[in-house]
């Protein structure tokens, strides 16, 4: 199989050395920084030389013919469309990590059809996974199963900034006083956030009709001083080290789907974390401390990708496909 690269970061370079283990055939980088531009991909990846350079010209990339294009570029619709419109008209399929496109029926419908629409008409497939895959979507929807009645499902996550380098560590708006994050959240127009899609993906996994869905915004307050690797920034005591998004999404069944994510830079001793609890006749409850988010991010991703290559052609969301499971190497 013939990989482009699309986004070579911290993330796309874990997941470009599971498929090289994999045995799959690397033909090229797509990278936005112009200080890697014809640089050999190995070299970048700080293994042997592969004899495929990166390049910041995408139809040049795409133009080695691969079979399958891995993105790790961006969370949101709007800065994905133009890139999957790319790589879709090329007849390649691709898969990303991209958090709004693992179920964007409801945020971006238009964009979607659309996606949806383009990839039927090349023969591609297009598919979006990732740690809430696992852990946001299939492992509650396999608790809600072991359930006869259901009142509310609650989860919670918290994940570190710092594996996820500096975009999103100001994204997160970490540095920021308390009065600048006010400001910010009073103004901002952001996307839907991560738990909002993964909880649309959860309903549907589980048969549910979305009513509403709602979002509120917690800050994180640094309680001592602390060190963000991220932005190679030492943050103070009582400053912003991210936030919490509050979502809640209510049912035409009349279940309650929440979920609390927290992202932030982390004090000593903290670990990457979720938490899970179905509450009805019987309740159930589920745990996972201690997670590295970056490897189950990356490992679930190169996992889907063999029920990608079965499905029809089309945009897919992880509710259409087999269970998520492990893949051994050769």
């Amino acid at each position: 199989m013939k990989v482009l690269m699309y986004g070579l970061g911290s993330v796309g370079s874990t997941m470009a050395k599971m498929l090289l283990e994999r045995g799959a055939s690397i033909v090229g980088a797509v990278i936005a920084s112009e200080s890697k531009h014809g640089k050999d991909v190995g070299e970048l990846l700080g293994i042997e030389p592969l004899g495929v350079t990166a390049t910041t010209d995408a139809q040049e990339a795409l133009a080695r013919d691969p079979d399958l294009v891995v993105m790790s570029i961006a969370s949101y619709m709007d800065d994905m469309i133009d890139p999957v419109r790319a790589c879709l008209k090329a007849g390649c399929d691709v898969i990303s990590l991209s958090e709004e496109l693992m179920h964007s029926w409801r945020t971006s419908p238009e964009e979607t059809a659309e996606i949806g629409a383009l990839a039927k008409e090349h023969g591609a497939r297009m598919l979006c996974t990732g740690h809430q895959d696992g852990f946001w979507v299939s492992l509650p929807a396999v608790l809600m199963g072991t359930c006869f009645t259901i009142d509310e499902v609650r989860g919670s996550a918290a994940w570190n900034v710092d594996d996820f380098g500096a975009e999103l560590a100001r994204d997160q708006q970490v540095g920021a006083s308390r009065e600048e994050f006010d400001a910010w959240a009073a103004t901002a127009q952001r996307p839907p956030t991560f738990g909002r899609t993964s909880l649309h993906a959860l309903a549907a996994m589980a048969g549910l009709d979305v009513e509403e869905s709602t979002t509120t915004t917690e800050p994180a307050v640094a309680e001592h001083d602390l060190h963000c690797a991220a932005l190679g920034e030492d943050i103070s005591a009582g400053t912003i080290i991210g936030f919490t998004d509050i979502d809640v999404v209510t049912t035409k069944q009349g279940v309650t789907l929440r979920l609390e994510m927290t992202g932030k830079v982390y004090a000593e001793g903290e670990t990457d974390s979720n938490t899970w609890e179905v509450l009805g006749q019987a309740p159930v409850k589920i745990h996972s401390e201690g997670l590295q988010t970056h490897w189950t991010t990356c490992s679930t991703l190169v996992n889907r990708i063999p029920q990608l290559l079965e499905a029809e052609p089309g945009y897919r969301t992880i509710d259409e496909l087999p269970q998520l499971r492990f893949r051994a190497g050769s």
